[in-house]
């Protein structure tokens, strides 16, 4: 069946009202759509709260609450599952012409979805046989090697100082040597005992997501530091030990906050949302974990993703940001504010690492762009609802923070991070 025709609209109205996955994450969509075909055509979907009454051909001059205009290729390349439709947002392939991005971002699996079961009408599309893959690169054995047939640095070939694992390794001892016990918190105190109880929660909120966000990383970095030392990378493994120092130094300035500005609390488990517990409690484990058995280039590729990508270049980024427009701009909590800036400075070196190692691997196999893709993709939902759950907690939000100020933010970083990579930018 050829697509964009009206006989393959309806049969994709069918398929939603078929698909109780897409109904249920669809339940509180309650917004008209218009997807544009570049100049060609335009098709009007009718929703509303996990129903699909029609989606049929729009007129010219017709308008919905949402417009999303893209050229036919484009639409044809998330039909058949090679690109996310967030992805293309991000990437500007796909135009929100009206609409709030906000809004669309909390609804990014129903989206999915929704295009999935149009991807499903087209019977060309379901009889194609899957193409023919090469596997990838895999560490032949993931035990600890009996023993050494020799040492690099003592048979001829020394360190490639010049390369940007090394770069970064040289850095890491020039910025990264700070020490959280050194900093001076005696006003911070004061400063946040003048706050009034929502602020106070909501910097408690942040705190506790940051806290275990960096035992979280602390803990699961050992797996990736194992597989390039089995694959002998020295250089890159040199860096990661300075790498899970910083992780481990980031755990100690925010314990020390907790115990002499805000005080203990038994119960911080408590501001962590399910999106949250979802990505740090599970998928951060999983994929740093999977390392342990599966030394393979798509199982580096989406552990890399998952750390570097989008715990620290977006949700972390993101949540610098927040601490930025409450700390800085109202000049209190100094010490807290300056711990904040050592702690991101650190971090853009391991975000640079997971851009070098990512791009590294996909120039090696162009094919594992498509795995970093899909890995972005499938965890862009949980991040941005990291987001909007915390803002739920409140309501007015303290400080004047504005949830589309902070969706949007990190809907850049995310663009910011599959452009570098896209690129092929390995430094």
């Amino acid at each position: 069946m050829d697509r964009f025709t009206t006989s393959w609209a309806e049969a994709w109205a069918t398929n939603l009202r078929q698909d109780t996955e897409w109904s249920e994450s669809a339940k509180g969509w309650k917004w008209s759509l218009l997807f544009r075909v570049g100049t060609a055509s335009a098709w009007f979907l009718d929703l509303d709260r996990g129903e699909c009454r029609s989606i049929r051909p729009a007129g010219d001059a017709e308008s919905a609450d949402f417009i999303l205009e893209a050229d036919r290729a484009t639409w044809d390349r998330i039909l058949d599952g090679d690109q996310s439709p967030m992805v293309a947002i991000m990437q500007g392939a796909i135009t929100l012409k009206k609409g709030s991005l906000l809004t669309l971002g909390r609804f990014a699996t129903s989206a999915t979805l929704l295009l999935e079961a149009a991807a499903r009408v087209d019977d060309a599309i379901a009889s194609h046989a899957p193409a023919e893959t090469t596997a990838s690169p895999q560490i032949t054995s993931l035990s600890a090697s009996a023993h050494h047939e020799h040492f690099r640095t003592t048979s001829g070939s020394g360190l490639d100082h010049s390369s940007f694992p090394m770069q970064l390794y040289h850095k890491a001892k020039r910025l990264g040597i700070w020490d959280p016990a050194q900093l001076d918190l005696s006003a911070d105190q004061g400063h946040w005992e003048a706050l009034t109880d929502p602020e106070r929660d909501v910097l408690t909120r942040l705190l506790a997501m940051f806290q275990a966000g960096e035992e979280a990383v602390t803990l699961d970095l050992l797996p990736l530091m194992r597989i390039l030392a089995l694959e002998g990378r020295l250089e890159e493994e040199m860096y990661l030990t300075t790498f899970l120092f910083e992780e481990a130094k980031h755990v100690e300035f925010f314990q020390r906050i907790f115990e002499e500005v805000v005080g203990r609390d038994a119960d911080l488990e408590r501001f962590h949302t399910p999106s949250y517990r979802q990505l740090f409690y599970k998928e951060l484990p999983l994929a740093l974990g999977r390392l342990d058995h599966d030394g393979s280039a798509e199982a580096v590729i989406e552990a890399s993703t998952t750390y570097n990508m989008v715990v620290e270049g977006t949700l972390a980024e993101t949540g610098y940001q927040a601490f930025y427009t409450v700390l800085e701009e109202r000049g209190i909590m100094p010490g807290v504010s300056e711990g904040i800036r050592l702690l991101q400075r650190d971090e853009s070196r391991h975000v640079a690492f997971g851009v070098h190692l990512i791009s590294r691997l996909i120039a090696e196999d162009p094919s594992l762009m498509k795995v970093f893709q899909a890995r972005m993709a499938a965890l862009m939902p949980l991040a941005m609802a990291s987001i909007t759950e915390l803002f739920a907690c409140y309501d007015p939000m303290p400080f004047g923070l504005r949830e589309e100020d902070f969706v949007q933010y990190a809907m850049d970083q995310f663009g910011k991070r599959m452009r570098r990579i896209e690129n092929g930018q390995m430094q």
